[in-house]
């Protein structure tokens, strides 16, 4: 493998697994957030066009809470959340949270704006630390394991 290309894996390898980590460490810290009730205000599933033409659908829930008197609103449901091809998880999202329906809102106690419904580690931050494990250990094996038998000759005798 070139360089250029082990340097392109190591570096996609690197982000992915920042977002990652820090969405499953969110989400972790989430569930030991103080409490309040809130209020579904709207609750849809949305679509807009993929890359390769198709679309792509999310569930857009969006609640109102109370914190110290302050009235805020949010639209995250869990961290680490994955837009989809399919209708199915979306619409199972939108039926659990229905308009008007009363909710559990987890914010954090040092930014009151931040908040979810659904606190904890989720599938798809672990599924990005996955990726990132993997485009890492490419570019890092790529960088040290020889890939031609020129290579490896050129190796030995330096």
């Amino acid at each position: 493998m070139k360089p250029l290309a082990s340097i392109l894996f190591l570096t996609v390898g690197i982000v992915l697994l920042y977002f990652g980590g820090r969405s499953a460490y969110v989400g972790i810290a989430s569930s030991y957030w103080p409490t309040v009730e809130g209020r579904i205000l709207s609750s849809s599933v949305t679509s807009q066009a993929g890359k390769n033409g198709g679309k792509v659908f999310s569930a857009a829930v969006i609640f109102a809470y109370v914190v110290n008197g302050q009235n805020l609103t949010s639209d995250r449901v869990r961290f680490g959340s994955i837009d989809t091809a399919s209708k199915v998880f979306p619409n199972q999202v939108v039926e659990k949270y229905p308009a008007g329906s009363s909710v559990k809102v987890y914010y954090s106690s040092s930014n009151p704006a931040s908040a979810v419904l659904e606190p904890g580690f989720q599938s798809a931050s672990a599924i990005v630390l996955g990726i990132g494990i993997l485009f890492g250990g490419v570019g890092v094996a790529a960088i040290f394991v020889p890939t031609s038998r020129h290579e490896r000759r050129r190796r030995e005798l330096s």
